[in-house]
């Protein structure tokens, strides 16, 4: 979205309305994250959750992927955003701005079922995706909240995304995974799911 004054692009308010591809999966890693005082672990600490995303139609159009534990804040639960990288420059500064997400640029190259994302730095991730069979293949789309944490600890922010999608059975295995990131003890993520196709909104945040 261009900006009026000429400056660097400026990015669309809340809420954001898409349509697109998503793939979620926990992945063990060999250590627990470091947690904000203000949030407590929900479930095994050994895990870090990953989802890939495809907004393909909607505010914005762009790829994401993001990593964090899940984690909890009184009553409400969630993902706690701790690394993203998008490949729109205006999700990038809305993400910050809006959310308190901490979105950085990248590339995103897909060769079929399979996914690169690197930066100036290099390979951030490699993944690929194998449909599955079983039940979840037949499901009818489905409503769900899509809840997760952003800010800092002394402005906290929960997001809870309003989705409605397909449920499916998918392998998601990660073949390449930069250094820089929490080091895992395999690829392999378990367990896993995609939604797709799906459409969802996002609101602005609520302050906790």
């Amino acid at each position: 979205m261009p900006d009026p004054t000429g400056g660097q692009p400026s990015h669309p308010p809340a809420p954001w309305v898409s349509r697109g591809e998503m793939w979620f999966g926990l992945l063990p890693v060999r250590r627990p994250p470091d947690l904000p005082p203000d949030l407590r672990p929900l479930g095994p600490r050994n895990r870090i959750a990953v989802g890939v995303v495809r907004y393909r139609e909607g505010t914005l159009r762009y790829d994401e992927l993001a990593l964090g534990p899940l984690v909890r804040r009184g009553r409400r639960a969630g993902l706690l955003i701790q690394r993203i990288w998008v490949d729109d420059d205006a999700s990038v500064r809305g993400g910050r701005a809006i959310w308190g997400l901490p979105k950085e640029p990248a590339e995103f190259a897909w060769t079929g079922d399979s996914l690169r994302v690197g930066d100036d730095g290099g390979t951030l991730a490699r993944i690929t995706f194998r449909p599955g069979r079983g039940p979840l293949s037949a499901m009818p789309p489905l409503p769900a909240v899509l809840p997760g944490f952003g800010g800092t600890p002394g402005r906290r922010l929960f997001i809870a995304g309003r989705l409605v999608g397909r449920p499916r059975r998918e392998a998601m295995t990660v073949t390449e995974w930069s250094d820089r990131l929490p080091p895992l003890r395999h690829g392999r993520a378990r367990p896993s799911l995609a939604v797709r196709p799906f459409r969802m909104t996002v609101p602005g945040p609520v302050r906790c």
